[in-house]
């Protein structure tokens, strides 16, 4: 009679491997989800903030190319761009040199319910127009 031979581990994991196994994976996929979520709210907000610049220096540009010197005072408006519709607020100040504007350039997100001062901007903009060669 040939002499037995030990029994052999089975093949396999054990159950509590297989959880602790799955436990990891779910951390794991947890946190990579929450950084893919981050990334998305990011790339939207900066998407944001990009458009409201191009409105804020298109209505900057616009302003300068208006015949005449810009009166004080504010303006609000709305322009349509990239599918929606940007609000924008414009106040136009005197400065200490008589021959020069300043003009501040807030414009609003599309989701925004207020206009007021108090509502949030997604880009503000200031540049400075000078009466001599007009």
């Amino acid at each position: 009679m040939p002499p037995k031979r030990p029994q052999s581990a089975p093949n396999g994991f054990t159950l509590l491997e297989l959880l602790v196994a799955v436990a990891v994976l779910a951390i794991a996929m947890g946190a990579l989800l929450a950084g893919f979520a981050r990334y998305a709210s990011q790339a939207a907000y900066l998407r944001e903030r990009s458009i409201a610049t191009w409105v804020a220096h298109n209505r900057l540009t616009e302003v300068e190319l208006e015949a005449g010197w810009v009166p004080t005072g504010s303006r609000d408006g709305e322009t349509e761009m990239a599918g929606a519709t940007w609000k924008w607020r414009l106040e136009v100040q005197k400065t200490e040199d008589p021959e020069l504007r300043r003009i501040d350039i807030a414009v609003l997100s599309p989701q925004a319910k207020d206009n007021g001062p108090e509502a949030p901007t997604s880009a503000r903009l200031s540049g400075f127009q000078s009466r001599t060669g007009r």
